[in-house]
């Protein structure tokens, strides 16, 4: 009688440490379309004048380098048939109190299930982080407009003294930080370009460490 007691329990614990291990796993059954928006890490066009050769996130060696590659890597590893488009929304960083949303009609009207906010480094109008507040909730809503499903994580700035626009993100949205890249410079492509406007941006290394942080954490939220 004890015996099978034991082989019972056993078996429940088994099937609970099984079930523990597979909370956070994703489902490879389900089809996903993913929008990131954000700016120059997100998405920079070459322009060799500048010393910039790639069309891809700032400062990746190549296209599959940048952290919209990698996840869509990691998307498509899941299930073959899910989609993700970078867009760079930079602008709506530099010019919030005038940036015409109807730019994403095309995109928000796709209906992606996930959407990837990864912006912050733009935004350095410090006095004006009220009205950047309003136009950072108006811009969630009308990414949800005919679509309030969808599932939206904000990735805060990858450089320091944005401490005003991450409270905003955070405060409005599911939010990570990306503060502690900051610790090792050699997530930054410093001394890789001339340009010491490219060279602030993240290497591979960074870009393989946004990339694994917002996947980790989509799991944890159960995006997957």
């Amino acid at each position: 009688m004890r015996s099978n007691l034991y082989k019972y329990v056993a078996i429940l614990l088994s099937c609970f440490l099984f079930a523990c291990s597979k909370k956070n796993e994703p489902n490879p059954s389900l089809v996903h379309k993913v929008l990131i928006l954000g700016n120059s890490i997100t998405y920079a066009p070459a322009n060799p004048a500048d010393g910039w050769n790639c069309n891809c996130g700032m400062a990746a060696s190549a296209v599959e380098n940048d952290y919209v590659h990698l996840l869509e890597a990691r998307f498509k590893a899941l299930n073959k048939s899910s989609t993700v488009d970078g867009v760079n929304i930079g602008e709506f960083e530099s010019k919030f109190d005038t940036y015409d949303f109807t730019k994403l009609q095309i995109y928000r009207d796709a209906k992606p299930d996930i959407i990837i906010l990864r912006i912050g480094e733009v935004v350095t109008r410090k006095a004006e982080i009220d009205l950047f507040e309003s136009k950072y909730i108006e811009l969630l809503n009308y990414l949800r407009v005919n679509n309030p499903g969808v599932k939206i994580l904000a990735a805060g700035s990858v450089l320091p003294n944005r401490d005003l626009v991450n409270s905003v993100m955070s405060k409005n949205s599911d939010y990570i930080s990306l503060n502690w890249l900051q610790i090792d410079r050699s997530n930054f492509a410093f001394g890789l370009f001339a340009n010491p406007g490219i060279e602030k941006h993240p290497s591979d290394q960074g870009m393989r460490a946004i990339s694994a942080k917002i996947w980790d954490e989509m799991l944890k939220r159960k995006f997957l």
